[in-house]
């Protein structure tokens, strides 16, 4: 029965150092991934003064990293390939993006953090000098 007892208050302590982990994180770093997200510059380069080629490019925020390939023809992006893929749906995104040909995009206010480094990732990508 003593052994019985103990086990159940390790297991209580236990739970509740995670507890208190997991609330020390979302009240720690769930502000400090926004607040660091919001300070991405976008430098929108002009499309038409890139040359045709394919561009690599990555953005990272605390744990949430994108990496792609963009490839411009003569008229703009004509496709954004993921290297590395955050989390969240981003074909919506990528499809603006190609339409558009622009990483300054109608959904930056209301952007996730995963869309946000993925427009840094794009936008890093377009810096890259020719190939």
């Amino acid at each position: 029965m003593r052994r019985h007892s103990r086990l159940l208050r390790t297991l209580l302590v236990l739970v509740a150092v995670v507890v208190a982990c997991s609330i020390v994180s979302q009240v720690v770093y769930g502000p400090w991934l926004r607040r660091t997200a919001d300070t991405l510059v976008l430098q929108s380069p002009m499309i038409s003064y890139r040359y045709p080629g394919v561009y690599e490019g990555s953005a990272r925020v605390g744990h949430v990293a994108a990496t792609v390939r963009v490839t411009m023809g003569s008229q703009g992006i004509t496709s954004v390939e993921f290297l590395q893929r955050p989390l969240g749906n981003m074909d919506l995104l990528i499809a603006e993006v190609v339409r558009t040909g622009w990483v300054l995009v109608d959904v930056v206010t209301g952007a996730t953090i995963s869309q946000k480094v993925t427009l840094k990732a794009i936008d890093d990508a377009l810096m890259q000098q020719h190939p």
